[in-house]
């Protein structure tokens, strides 16, 4: 008897068991079908229970100092030998240069204004430098959508995102070039897509958390750049809008937050204190689970105003080289004392009146006021319970010989003292 009633249950395990396999089988089928369907996007309840996948021994960066050089194509020989001043202390970069996107049909090509190598448009070099110099060289996907000749449009860039949660052609050739040259990771940096183009915010989220899903299983870290945002509908809408931080928070390893150019509709500083507390408040809001893994993008430049029919328009932005060079040309005869500080704590700024009697003026950051920047926000940070007293990370835009001088052993003692 105990024989068949054993024989009994154990038939009618083997037919759970069935039933169950069966069972999973199919939701994994459904599932596949709807990750692949254009339809199908994820929204802040579908994906609020995924935390960020940072693995425990992963890091980001590499130096003993956290901070990211960015090494731009264009300017790819500067860059590399103000990179060599302070590899050995900071040798982590991201280059710019070798993912631009090609949005009409995913694939990824040169930069053609790379100056790395003479008469190759090849980086390969930079990132071989970078590694054996133990740093972490991050492969930046973006697309050119300035006003620029061969320029592309932000409704190109808005359909290369949609089409990129349908196409996984899109994905692989990512994946293929990290592959290729043994990249140790992914920053997406796309800007100025169709900010009202109907749910561009959860297209945008679905493309990133499915390039996250293919570098996971390589060990790559995946890092999404954002534009700066201090509310869902600020005055920079038009480009950043369809960065929706909310689902983003859950789409990457980490955040970088691109702490620039703070002022443009009237002279100020390219970036400040207070403005750093905003967007870490709208951080907070919006993903306050990623503070520990933000990098913060910082300028290496400032900007200029001219004054036409009474109102500030901006002029252009301006190295820290040029900037001092400016300042020491102007006649005291033709400054303006009232609205001008060359001593001011985080950013240095002049009014003045040109030989033609336009009035100007110009604002920049320099070494110490950047440190200053740096150690401020770094305790507002270490005070912020979200932060989980983590490090302070920071990118710095971008890598040139017209750097400012001796910023680099004061931004490293700032950062780790």
């Amino acid at each position: 008897m105990r024989k068949r009633e054993g024989s009994r249950a154990q038939m009618f395990m083997g037919i759970a068991l069935i039933l169950l396999a069966t069972l999973l089988v199919c939701w994994k089928l459904l599932q596949s079908q709807l990750l692949g369907s254009p339809q199908f996007l994820f929204d802040s309840q579908s994906i609020a229970g995924i935390p960020p996948q940072v693995t425990d021994d992963a890091r980001l960066l590499h130096g003993k100092a956290p901070t990211l050089s960015w090494i731009v194509g264009k300017e790819c020989q500067q860059g590399v030998q103000a990179y060599l001043r302070t590899a050995d202390t900071n040798p982590d970069a991201a280059l710019v240069g070798t993912g631009w996107v090609d949005p009409t049909n995913g694939n990824l090509i040169q930069g053609q204004s790379n100056n790395c190598v003479p008469g190759s448009l090849s980086m390969d070099s930079v990132v071989q430098l970078i590694h054996s110099k133990g740093g972490m060289a991050y492969l930046t996907v973006t697309i050119m959508t300035d006003t620029g000749p061969g320029a592309w449009t932000a409704q190109q860039e808005t359909d290369y995102i949609i089409q990129g949660t349908t196409h996984q052609s899109y994905i692989d050739n990512i994946v293929q070039e990290v592959k290729r040259l043994n990249y140790d990771g992914v920053i997406m940096d796309l800007e100025g897509a169709d900010s009202n183009t109907p749910s561009i915010g959860q297209y945008f989220a679905t493309f990133n958390q499915k390039v996250w899903a293919a570098l996971r299983p390589l060990h790559k870290k995946y890092g999404i750049a954002l534009i700066h945002k201090l509310n869902d509908h600020d005055d920079y809408y038009n480009i950043n809008g369809f960065e929706d931080w909310n689902l983003l928070g859950h789409a990457a390893d980490f955040i970088v937050i691109m702490a620039l150019d703070q002022s443009y509709f009237t002279p100020g500083p390219t970036v400040s204190v207070p403005w750093l507390k905003q967007l870490l408040a709208y951080t907070l809001q919006t993903m306050p689970q990623m503070l520990p893994h933000i990098i913060w993008e910082l300028p290496f430049y400032g900007a200029t105003w001219r004054l036409n029919n009474g109102n500030w328009v901006f002029n252009s932005g301006i190295n820290d080289k040029d900037a001092q060079n400016l300042v020491a040309s102007i006649p005291a005869s033709r400054i303006d004392q009232t609205t001008s500080d060359l001593n001011d704590a985080t950013s240095v700024h002049l009014t003045y009146t040109d030989s033609s009697g336009v009035e100007r003026t110009v604002w920049y950051p320099g070494a110490k006021n950047l440190v200053n920047i740096v150690t401020e926000f770094r305790q507002i940070l270490k005070q912020t319970p979200q932060f989980h007293n983590g490090q302070l990370a920071i990118a710095v835009w971008y890598r040139a010989s017209w750097e400012p001088d001796g910023v680099w052993p004061l931004l490293d003692a700032a950062l780790t003292t």
